[in-house]
C-alpha cells in the first residue's frame, strides 16, 4: 500500500510538472512611425490562403535533423495556419503600402490577392521555408492587371521554436515586399510585372 501511495504521488507531479503550451503567431509585432499613424488609402483584399495539408494543423509540424517529421504537441498556432498566414500577409501589405504612401507613391484602385502556398518547411536550428504562387490583381481606370507569381522565401534558423517562428515571419515578409513591388510597377504607363526575385507562371 505504501508504493502504491507513493506511486500515485510521483504520477501526481509529474502530471503537474509538465511541458507548458506555448502559442505562436506570424502576425507582426507593431511599428512606430508614420506608416503605423495611418492606413493605406488603397483597398487590400486576400482570399483564403491554401495550405498543405500536411501542415494544415494547430501544432507546429517540424522537420528533424533525421529526417523524420514530429507534430509539437506543446508549440500550437494561435489560430488556424491558413488564417495566420492570411492575417499576417494583410498586415505586411497594408505597413508597405503605407510607407509608400508616406514616401509620395500614389496608386488606384483595389488589390486583390490569392495565395497558393506549395511548401511550408520548419526545420528547427536549420532553416524555415515557405513557396508560394500568388495571382495579384490591380484594377485600375487605366489597367486591370492579373499577375500569377511566385515567391521561395529561405531563411536561416537558429535554436529554438521562438526563432523559428520569427524566420516564418520574414518569410512572410518577404511575400509582401514582392507583392507590393509588383503593384509598384503598374503605373498609367505600364503593366505590373513580377518581381525579378521571383516568377511569372
Amino acid at each position: 500500500m505504501h508504493w502504491f501511495w507513493l506511486g500515485s504521488a510521483f504520477a501526481i507531479m509529474a502530471a503537474c510538472t509538465s511541458a507548458p503550451v506555448h502559442y505562436h503567431t506570424l502576425v507582426p509585432d507593431p511599428i512606430d512611425g508614420p506608416a503605423a499613424q495611418r492606413p493605406t488609402s488603397r483597398r487590400v483584399e486576400i482570399a483564403a490562403v491554401k495550405i498543405p495539408a500536411q501542415v494544415d494543423r494547430s501544432e507546429l509540424v517540424v522537420r528533424q535533423r533525421n529526417g523524420q517529421i514530429v507534430l509539437l504537441e506543446n508549440e500550437l498556432w494561435i489560430a488556424p495556419l491558413s488564417d495566420e498566414l492570411r492575417s499576417a500577409l494583410t498586415v505586411e501589405l497594408v505597413r508597405r503600402l503605407s510607407v509608400a504612401e508616406v514616401q509620395g507613391s500614389r496608386g488606384e484602385g483595389p488589390i486583390t490577392v490569392q495565395i497558393d502556398i506549395e511548401r511550408f518547411e520548419s526545420a528547427p536550428g536549420q532553416y524555415a521555408l515557405v513557396e508560394a504562387f500568388w495571382r495579384l490583381r490591380i484594377k485600375s481606370s487605366v489597367h486591370d492587371d492579373v499577375l500569377v507569381c511566385r515567391t521561395l522565401a529561405y531563411e536561416r534558423v537558429a535554436e529554438g521554436y521562438s526563432a523559428l517562428v520569427r524566420a516564418h515571419q520574414h518569410a512572410v515578409a518577404l511575400i509582401a515586399d514582392e507583392i507590393v513591388d509588383a503593384t509598384a510597377r503598374s503605373t498609367p504607363d505600364s503593366m505590373a510585372v513580377c518581381p525579378v526575385a521571383g516568377g511569372a507562371f
